[in-house]
């Protein structure tokens, strides 16, 4: 037995000892996962239960840990950096439930990447005292304490590489999921709604849940579509399908277009007890010149990218099988859109964006969607700042430089950044002008501060909105405005003590949004979706898209067309795969044979 193990006689109470240390720092991080995990109730699940999560989230820790271990042969460092790791994990994770009611997606993880843009916005919300700094210290200074532990003599040798290379392999067996581990993991993957995530989390555990949704989603590509579903939809809807392979282009010069997407715009007229006249007065001004109305959009507080995606593609996020952030998970090197149809149409093409190119991997996706240039936050390094990120003003000073009054025809998507949170603090705001914003009795001092400073900025943009509309209705070129919120801000104090008129909660209300022609003012009530506004905006524009967006606009105009209905949302579903893989031109002449022989038959 010595020399298998290459243990002195005298060694073998210290090995048992050091054994006993590693086992001890194992149970460690058993037990704080086991504390801190949503999904793991050590105290009122079946014990079964408690055992399968608490192995199977914890997994993946304890792979951390060995590895560490065969790297420092320090049993307490090793311990000590993973239970920071999984602290970490978890207070994030609760941290991004409490502002937008989504647990932690492996996306978010992507950002430690490229972790200074992340930074600068995230560390917007972290509100750093004088007990956190003592607490960031003394864990600074136990890690370096740490780092000076004796290192363990039943790892020298040949053993510390062996346990790395185990645990290196089975890490990398856990990251791409192979065979052995979805077997193991077959109860968590049974259990995982992608459509659910909350729920998942809180029925498997947040880091079960984590690696499952990377083995299941993310970076596996725009998934198959079901073409009879879609040929069904076709069929259904023949009238609509020979509108769109017939339509023709416009004879008048195609207009320049300019999309805004405002940060956490919405009416907070929709909030119980709050003026209705006040708010969004040039919106308001606008609508009698425009096509307005609500828009439903994919994602709450938060996930700009969804709604983005949605207006850019004309897909629903739905349609991508649980995919949160799609321009992290989805990995081609092209996509359709509304950039690349147009720019088929002769458009110059151009994305503006004050915040890092870097963040949502916004650079790279743009580049795929068909933009010819990207105008990010270093075009704005000394443009001024409205409490913590850049003015709209700026952005609007920018779309307005963008627009030429000859040569091609533009499109200039802008996405504006002033009002995006955190709404719990914004330094540098007019006192005197939050003193004057009315607010409602019922809030309590903390909620005011969040309304107070949300409506200031609210003023910011609907003003901004106002004179980029003024200036391209004075313009000599025909130019088009589609302009509209990505979701409701962070204000859940206050719509936790006031609530909303109709009666529903804070995820499931719209925000607004218009489409202005300069050279045909006149108002139209539309409620709409966020992917059904590429097709508007095309429509309006008299550009002729015999594909996706043709299809997507004529289905639109037909009254029997209902996306709610479970049978045209699965070949919507459909349609929009096909349209994201490339495969649809054979599907509509297939569905077009199919129809004509439906008739003739």
């Amino acid at each position: 037995m010595n020399a298998i193990f290459d243990i002195p006689a005298p060694s073998r109470p210290r090995a048992v000892r050091e054994g006993v240390r590693v086992f001890a720092c194992a149970l460690a991080i058993l037990f704080a996962v086991g504390q801190l995990d949503p999904g793991i109730d050590l105290y009122s699940l079946p014990q079964h239960d408690i055992v399968q999560r608490l192995a199977l989230n914890a997994l993946p820790a304890l792979t951390v840990f060995g590895l560490l271990l065969a790297l420092t042969r320090r049993v307490l460092l090793a311990s000590w950096l993973v239970l920071l790791a999984v602290g970490g994990l978890y207070a994030a994770n609760s941290v991004k439930l409490g502002s937008l009611q989504t647990p932690l997606l492996p996306a978010d993880l992507r950002f430690l990447a490229e972790p200074g843009p992340a930074f600068r916005l995230f560390s917007q919300y972290l509100h750093v005292d004088l007990l956190h700094l003592v607490l960031i210290a003394v864990a600074v200074a136990l890690t370096l304490a740490l780092c000076r532990e004796r290192r363990l003599r039943v790892l020298s040798g040949w053993r510390a590489p062996t346990l790395g290379a185990a645990t290196l392999l089975a890490g990398v067996g856990l990251a791409v999921g192979s065979t052995p581990w979805r077997g193991l993991y077959q109860s968590t993957e049974t259990a995982f709604r992608p459509w659910a995530l909350t729920e998942s989390v809180l029925q498997t555990g947040l880091i079960g849940s984590l690696l499952v949704y990377h083995w299941e989603i993310a970076g596996n590509g725009v998934p198959a579509a079901d073409r009879d579903a879609a040929l069904n939809l076709l069929r259904l809807h023949a009238p609509a399908l020979r509108n769109a392979a017939t339509a023709a282009a416009s004879a008048a010069e195609p207009p320049d277009i300019v999309v805004v997407q405002s940060e956490s715009l919405f009416d907070p007229a929709r909030l119980r007890r709050v003026l209705s006249g006040r708010w969004l007065r040039e919106y308001h001004r606008l609508t009698p010149l425009a096509t307005y109305g609500d828009l439903a959009v994919p994602t709450y507080a938060g996930g700009t990218i969804r709604t983005e995606f949605e207006v850019l593609t004309g897909v629903p996020l739905t349609s991508l099988g649980g995919v949160q952030y799609p321009w992290l998970e989805l990995d081609g090197d092209e996509y359709p859109g509304l950039a690349r149809t147009l720019g088929a149409q002769g458009y110059r093409t151009v994305a503006i964006h004050p915040n890092a190119g870097a963040f949502w991997n916004r650079t790279r996706a743009y580049e795929a969607l068909g933009f010819e240039r990207f105008v990010d936050g270093a075009a704005f390094a000394d443009a001024p700042i409205v409490g913590l990120f850049t003015a709209d003003a700026a952005m609007t000073d920018r779309v307005l430089d963008e627009l030429a009054d000859d040569g091609p025809p533009q499109f200039v998507f802008a996405i504006s950044m002033e009002n995006h949170g955190p709404f719990d603090w914004r330094p540098g705001l007019d006192a005197r002008r939050l003193d004057a914003l009315p607010m409602p009795e019922e809030l309590d001092a903390g909620a005011r501060g969040w309304f107070a400073n949300y409506l200031y900025l609210l003023d910011d943009a609907d003003r901004e909105l106002g004179r980029l509309a003024d200036a391209l209705l004075q313009r000599q070129r025909r130019t088009l405005l589609l302009f509209y919120g990505d979701h409701l801000p962070d204000l859940a104090p206050v719509y936790a003590q006031l609530g909303f008129d109709d009666g529903r909660d804070a995820m499931r209300q719209p925000v607004p949004w218009l489409l202005l022609d300069s050279a045909a003012p006149r108002t139209r009530h539309l409620d709409a979706r966020s992917w059904s506004l590429p097709a508007v905006l095309l429509d309006a524009a008299g550009v002729a898209d015999r594909s996706y967006f043709g299809l997507l606009s004529a289905l639109l105009d037909d009254d029997d067309f209902d996306p709610d209905d479970a049978d045209t949302a699965a070949g919507l579903t459909a349609l929009a795969r096909l349209h994201l893989r490339g495969e649809l031109e054979p599907v509509i002449d297939e569905a077009l044979d199919l129809a004509d022989a439906d008739e003739l038959g």
